[in-house]
């Protein structure tokens, strides 16, 4: 029999490339203040709530997410590869999304 378990997604906090609107892919962009302080902000919103888990992509924007909320809650954080976002190639970087 299977055991239904509850399934939280977060996306990792902002980046500099995200606040100006460039493309990342899979570059490993870290963490802004701003997405810092998101990932702290998140927190109050994930307390008691029964995680017992946290996984990550081994992204540094991600990692460094799910790192800080792993903290707080006193879990540890298990990298998976494959959950990093889409390889786009010679898009990573480029602000102009006139090519999309």
């Amino acid at each position: 029999m299977l055991t239904r378990q509850t399934f939280w997604f977060l996306r990792h906090g902002q980046t500099d490339w995200n606040r100006v609107g460039r493309c990342q892919g899979r570059r490993d962009v870290p963490l802004s203040a701003e997405g810092e302080a998101e990932a702290h902000a998140a927190i109050r919103h994930l307390k008691d709530r029964g995680i017992n888990g946290i996984c990550s992509s081994p992204l540094k924007r991600a990692r460094h997410t799910a790192d800080i909320i792993g903290k707080a809650l006193e879990l540890p954080v298990a990298d998976v590869p494959g959950l990093e976002e889409m390889d786009v190639g010679p898009y990573e970087g480029i602000v102009d999304y006139s090519w999309v």
